[in-house]
């Protein structure tokens, strides 16, 4: 397999070479047909399904959401790409969620037995996703402080703020202009407000001089005074490797 599937997902850790290549000759075993190109809307897996395999988004957005029985929907978490989908469910033995490509891109599926040969292996590549999963973890208690005490508006710039921040870290984008291809529908769904305030929010932020939407264009036009608002701290999304490594808060 390409090791490109992995590129991304090493830029967000201050990982050795020694550890590039060690996961890159393990990814070398992987077969071909473990890379697939999905639509948006494709459905990763579904809730109540067993959980037999991980994926790796390669390229392309996706998310993972719970419908309630009133048939209203919570977006959980929003996916880039370099993101690794259901590490959480490694060991639970089933889906919690729906996962779903909100955009075109190329996905890759790592079944449960093939890690479990690659920890054995290397024990360095369990590590990675150890710490992978610690980040998802932060990701999701950040989320819930915010969603808990701090506005909409400041819930809102603190999701472009993140987005931002993530895509800035994997090479995705190199300046304060990107896609941000979630409908306001999304982003209410996400932050437990009315796509109606979703949009007053950014029509406020256009006229702040912080963020101009167009579509799904985003473009940052004043990223300190949005960090600002937001109280954007991105220490929360940083890990890093000590001498041996293994990951450190």
């Amino acid at each position: 397999m390409n090791r490109a599937v992995f590129d991304s997902i090493f830029k967000r850790f201050d990982i050795h070479r020694t550890l590039e290549q060690e996961v890159a000759a393990l990814l070398e075993c992987l077969p071909e047909d473990e890379l697939r190109y999905l639509r948006s809307g494709d459905s990763l897996w579904q809730e109540g399904e067993n959980a037999t395999s991980l994926f790796v988004l390669r390229s392309g957005w996706a998310y993972s959401a719970h419908y309630h029985k009133d048939g209203s929907r919570q977006l959980l978490e929003t996916y880039l790409p370099g993101d690794i989908l259901g590490l959480c469910q490694l060991a639970l033995g089933n889906r919690r969620t729906n996962a779903v490509m909100l955009t075109d891109g190329w996905v890759c599926e790592l079944p449960h037995s093939l890690l479990l040969r690659m920890f054995n292996d290397s024990p360095m590549m369990a590590a990675l996703l150890f710490a992978t999963a610690n980040q998802r973890q932060a990701m999701l208690v950040e989320r819930q402080i915010i969603m808990t005490h701090r506005s909409a508006k400041q819930q809102l710039a603190h999701f472009v703020c993140e987005c931002h921040a993530r895509l800035l870290e994997t090479g995705e984008i190199y300046r304060d202009e990107f896609l941000l291809p979630l409908t306001q529908q999304d982003l209410a769904d996400t932050l437990g407000m009315s796509a109606v305030h979703v949009s007053r929010i950014f029509s406020q932020f256009a006229a702040d001089g912080l963020v101009q939407r167009r579509f799904f264009q985003l473009t940052i036009l004043d990223a300190d005074r949005l960090k600002e608002v937001a109280a954007f701290d991105e220490r929360y999304l940083k890990i890093q490797w000590d001498e041996k490594n293994l990951p450190i808060n």
